[in-house]
Parts: structure tokens; C-alpha cells; sequence
């Protein structure tokens, strides 16, 4: 091959590979174990890929944190520093389940401190609405309005993710959201919870959605991130329809 035709070949490589970077969606997922359990930023990656939609997800959790405790860095969390230095399009912030009842002025606070760095690096703020407990499902309207409040306020778009638990257990009160710890997600609540992200992140519909999420190793074997009944993944893409269906503070285009 001639000098010249190997440069533009690997001229031609590169532009590929910049603007296939450039078409990715970025997002980092900061928060706790209600981020971390059966792997939601990574189902939420896998359900892109499997509709050949460019996302990558990462995360910054440590077990039972909250925004101020990513603020100030505790428990070894650095998401300062992976906002910063991550080029993200899009970062969820995740409060303590408890936060928007027992401590609303501290979700306030550092939800308004977190959108200042957050879009200073040219990301967008994405509020990741919690649910409530399985023993206590009244208490829901509180996290929404806690979500909801700061979301309007400052206009930073928010993923209802506690409403589409609410109006799935209310169509169907045996279904299985929760561990049997009574608060952190069952595959199945993680499922729910990925399509909302998944909807929103992607602007494309829910259904169709595959009930096996599949994803490699590092030597590209397959892992299987989570597995569900084709019955209860369908009934989940019905319920995410149609809470995003008029949910205006779900639009991530300002």
C-alpha cells in the first residue's frame, strides 16, 4: 500500500472513531445501593445496546450515601473528580431513600450545589426520584413532591422512577419489586427502573425491551445482568409508558 493511501486510511480510522465518540451518550449514575443493586447503570447500558443505541454508563456509589456525602467526599467516593474529568452528557443524581422525608432541606441543598458543577462541566443534571417502602407505599407522595419541588425550581429534568413502582404495585400488588429486605430493588424492580432511564435517556419507546439483559466480560464472554418473566418485562414497558406519557419534567431538552 502506498504512503499516501495509508494516511487517508488512517485519517479516515480516526474521523470514524471521533465521530462514532461523539455520537455516544455519556452518563454517570451518582448515588447508592439503590444505583448499585443487579448493576442499573450497566442494564441501562445493555438495554441501549441491544436497539443499537450508543450509551456507556458508569457510577460513583458507595452503600447508604447521600449528596452531601458525595459533596464532601466521604466514604472514599470521588464523584467530584469523575465529573470533572468524565466529558458526561448526562448525570443522575441519586439522594438517600429517606432524604426527601427526613432531611428535604439537605436534598435542596445539594442537589442546587451539584447542578452548579454539574452543568460547569457541560453535563446535564438528571434527578433520579426514588420509591417508597414496601411496608409504607403512602409514603410516595412525599418522595415525589421532594423530587418533584427542586426539579421545578430548577428546572433540572427528573426520572419518575418511584412513580412507575407506585402505579406498578397498584395495578398488580403481588407483583415483586423489592428485595426481601423491603426497600432495595428484586431483578424485577431494577428492570422497572432501567426502562425508565432507558426511555428517557434514549427519547424511544420502552416496549420491546428484551427480558434477558446481556453483557461481555473483559474476554468477551457473556454475562447475564438480570433475567425476568417475558409476562412481567412486558407489563413493565406498559406501566413505563405510561407514566412518561405526560410527565413533563422527564425532558432532558431544555
Amino acid at each position: 500500500m502506498k504512503k499516501s493511501s495509508v494516511l487517508i486510511f488512517l485519517f479516515c480510522t480516526t474521523f470514524v472513531n471521533v465521530i462514532s465518540a461523539q455520537d455516544t451518550t455519556d452518563v454517570l449514575f451518582v448515588g447508592n445501593s439503590y444505583t448499585y443493586f443487579w448493576n442499573l447503570p450497566q442494564v441501562v447500558q445493555a438495554m441501549a445496546i441491544s436497539q443499537d443505541i450508543p450509551l456507556r454508563t458508569a457510577q460513583s456509589t458507595a452503600g447508604g450515601a447521600n449528596l452531601g456525602q458525595h459533596w464532601r467526599g466521604d466514604k472514599g467516593l470521588k464523584s467530584h473528580q469523575k465529573i470533572d474529568n468524565g466529558h458526561w452528557d448526562y448525570v443522575v443524581l441519586q439522594d438517600h431513600s429517606l432524604r426527601t422525608i427526613e432531611a428535604r432541606d439537605s436534598l435542596n441543598y445539594y442537589v442546587k450545589n451539584w447542578e452548579l458543577e454539574i452543568e460547569k462541566s457541560n453535563a446535564t443534571p438528571l434527578l433520579y426520584m426514588t420509591w417508597a417502602r414496601e411496608f409504607n407505599p403512602l409514603m410516595q407522595d412525599q418522595i415525589t413532591d421532594g423530587y418533584e419541588s427542586i426539579g421545578k425550581q430548577l428546572e433540572i429534568p427528573v426520572a419518575p422512577v418511584g412513580e412507575a413502582w407506585e402505579l406498578a404495585r397498584t395495578l398488580r400488588p403481588d407483583i415483586d419489586l423489592f428485595d426481601p429486605d423491603g426497600s432495595h430493588p428484586s431483578a424485577l424492580g431494577t428492570y422497572l427502573t432501567a426502562l425508565v432511564f432507558y426511555k428517557i435517556l434514549s427519547g424511544q419507546t420502552a416496549k420491546g425491551i428484551s427480558h434477558r439483559l446481556i453483557s461481555e466480560d473483559k474476554y468477551g464472554e457473556q454475562l447475564y445482568l438480570l433475567i425476568v418473566s417475558p409476562n412481567d418485562a412486558a407489563f413493565c414497558q406498559d406501566v413505563v409508558e405510561k407514566v412518561l406519557a405526560d410527565y413533563p419534567l422527564a425532558d432532558l431538552k431544555k
